[in-house]
């Protein structure tokens, strides 16, 4: 049995599901029946991102499932990532220069970001319907994809 609810929202609170609407391809009735009769949470909202990110994560919105997905299983270039850790290392030694100090912090700062953005991706897939992987499989394909 189900019964039909009328009520009004605030429109801040409207926007914020239409915005999820928009975003997911979904009507907004439908985005809203997830979240009240399913218990799915909400998407969280890109306002609720460092402003230096948002312009980012809202690119992500308008994206096609395949290009999110290329986005979400994406890896830091190798190079970097190597540098990174040599710093890393430098730096528990206490032998790293201002320089090195600063490309550091920009290296850390770089993987953060990516690391906001893939998970805003996978987001954004599981909310599209999509099949998310589990950790596990993940992992199986990093590491044949570094081996």
């Amino acid at each position: 049995m189900s019964h039909t609810v009328t009520m009004k929202l605030p429109d801040y609170v409207y926007d914020n599901y239409r915005h999820k609407a928009n975003t997911t391809k979904k009507p907004v009735k439908r985005v809203i029946e997830e979240v009240v009769c399913e218990g799915k949470p909400s998407p969280p909202s890109v306002g609720d991102a460092p402003e230096y990110l948002r312009a980012d994560l809202k690119a992500l919105e308008q994206m096609s499932n395949e290009e999110l997905r290329r986005i979400a299983e994406s890896h830091p270039e190798v190079a970097k990532q190597r540098r990174l850790g040599r710093l890393q290392e430098k730096n528990q030694a206490g032998a790293v220069t201002e320089r090195e100090r600063q490309q550091l912090d920009d290296l850390l700062q770089e993987g953060q970001r990516l690391m906001v953005i893939k998970a805003h991706a996978w987001v954004l897939l599981q909310w599209r319907g999509e099949p998310i992987p589990t950790y596990e499989e993940l992992q199986k394909r990093n590491v044949r994809e570094f081996a």
